[in-house]
């Protein structure tokens, strides 16, 4: 199949959340709209966001973003409601807070992916990992030295990857360093580029 490019495609990032105040500590629910803008044909597509936390404020609190919109196939041009769950999980923040990820509920050649990532993105009907959508960037494609900001997603997945530790005696570790500062520039960046993308309301 067909590489999909990534800068061209629907996607939702957990930064994009973070920045509209869907992971403040303090709600337990929250829903907006999300609406993509496309090139000079200025056309629009939408979906609905709701974020809730199960269990809030105990141990076994979870949380998901619920998605809510209506696909349109591209070439039948048939119409389907779609209304799913995609749950959270989050890691630590250097300074104190939490790192919220999407986990994949796409599958891929029968295995369920579960895969942890910072965006997902329109992959048919649903939404995924670029891996389960066979999403690339425009470097992979070019390549170039595209980047966002000055550095790329995968950049960042190949530096958690090599994390075997995050800390020793209290402090993280070199690699676990490396990867907080390049998901930090690679946060930054994203916020930067929102505006590009899409507007939530």
């Amino acid at each position: 199949m067909a590489k999909q490019q990534a800068e061209g495609s629907n996607r939702l990032s957990v930064f994009f959340l973070k920045k509209h105040g869907y992971f403040d500590k303090d709600l337990s629910w929250k829903s907006g709209t999300i609406t993509w803008t496309y090139g000079y044909s200025e056309n629009k597509s939408s979906i609905g966001i709701t974020m809730r936390r199960d269990n809030w404020n105990t141990l076994d609190e979870r949380t998901f973003i619920k998605l809510n919109y209506t696909h349109t196939d591209h070439w039948s041009g048939e119409k389907a409601d779609m209304n799913f769950d995609i749950e959270l999980t989050d890691t630590p923040c250097r300074y104190g807070g939490k790192r919220y990820w999407f986990i994949c509920p796409l599958s891929k050649n029968g295995q369920y992916c579960g895969k942890r990532v910072g965006v997902i993105y329109g992959i048919g009907k649903w939404f995924g990992c670029r891996h389960c959508g066979n999403i690339a960037y425009q470097s992979q494609f070019e390549g170039g030295s595209f980047r966002v900001g000055s550095v790329c997603e995968p950049d960042v997945e190949k530096a958690y990857n090599e994390v075997k530790t995050q800390y020793y005696k209290g402090k993280p570790t070199r690699r676990y360093k490396r990867y907080l500062r390049l998901r930090n520039k690679m946060d930054n960046s994203w916020l930067r580029m929102t505006a590009r993308f899409g507007n939530i309301i």
